[in-house]
């Protein structure tokens, strides 16, 4: 069983959440967002989600970047109207969803499984506007092979190979306050649903003490009586500091997530946010006119 205090402790926003090959992914796939480049920045936040392919290791980080998709191919659809990036996202979030349900096989009703589960019913009725063959491949193109004609001239040199793509130079933008909201929201409501869990143990823990002090009134204590007794204290204790511990945390994520995404909406033009992750570090970066 999972230590509460060590559940605590993954909830807190730290560098772990992301590995380090797919925290570059990640850096690189923010440079292409902010630029507008939202395809390529899918493309980059998806290499990162398959590069930690373990649904129950890298829980955390999966969650993040699945955000980080869903927002982006979101503003890819209201750009261009296609259906394309909805169909996309719904393959995500199957996929996403099958492998938490496989990971948690005792825990089909887990949070983030019925969180991916709703999330893609809702890109399913979003697909229901463009018709049963939205996402189906449209047909090869049919050309038909002409002769070619005698040239007058000697060709034209050829065009150089276009060189890659690059990454532009990083700097934020607006956007990312969503972004950054999708993911905190989520991370404080998992953290206040584990209050309610650790509660259950600390009601067990007290009606136990409860018990027994009943109990000794009626008879003297014994070494392990006292024993008993020390050990239900502490362990009250702890779990009271771990209830105060998440509500806090998950308090100030659902309350940082909200105001994130509202800001994100209502400022867009006029709200910065940065993602500064370097070595051993990460943190978030807002700037602008508030």
């Amino acid at each position: 069983m999972l230590h509460p205090f060590a559940l605590f402790l993954a909830l807190a926003p730290a560098a772990s959440v992301l590995s380090p090959e797919a925290a570059e992914y990640n850096a690189k796939a923010m440079r292409f967002y902010d630029a507008g480049q939202l395809a390529p920045a899918v493309d980059e936040f998806y290499a990162a989600y398959q590069s930690m392919p373990d649904a129950r290791r890298d829980l955390a980080g999966r969650e993040q970047l699945v955000g980080s998709m869903r927002s982006t191919l979101l503003d890819l659809h209201d750009q261009t109207g296609e259906a394309a990036p909805i169909c996309r996202l719904q393959s995500i979030l199957q996929e996403h969803a099958d492998a938490l349900a496989a990971a948690y096989p005792n825990d089909p009703d887990k949070l983030e499984t019925r969180s991916a589960r709703a999330r893609h019913e809702e890109a399913t009725q979003q697909l229901a506007a463009f018709g049963p063959d939205a996402c189906k491949p449209p047909p090869p193109p049919v050309t038909a092979t002409l002769p070619a004609p005698e040239p007058a001239q000697p060709p034209a040199p050829a065009a150089p190979a276009a060189t890659p793509s690059t990454p532009p130079p990083e700097y934020p933008i607006p956007r990312r306050l969503q972004i950054a909201g999708g993911v905190m929201l989520p991370l404080g409501l998992v953290a206040l649903g584990v209050v309610g869990a650790v509660s259950g143990d600390y009601r067990r823990d007290q009606n136990s003490a409860d018990a027994l002090q009943a109990e000794l009134a009626l008879r003297p204590c014994t070494d392990d009586d006292r024993a008993r007794m020390r050990e239900l204290l502490g362990a009250t204790r702890h779990e009271e500091a771990v209830m105060i511990a998440l509500g806090v945390t998950g308090g100030a994520l659902v309350t940082a997530g909200a105001a994130l995404l509202i800001r994100g909406s209502l400022q867009r033009r006029r709200a910065r946010l940065a993602l500064d992750m370097r070595q051993n570090r990460v943190g978030f970066v807002i700037a602008g006119e508030f």
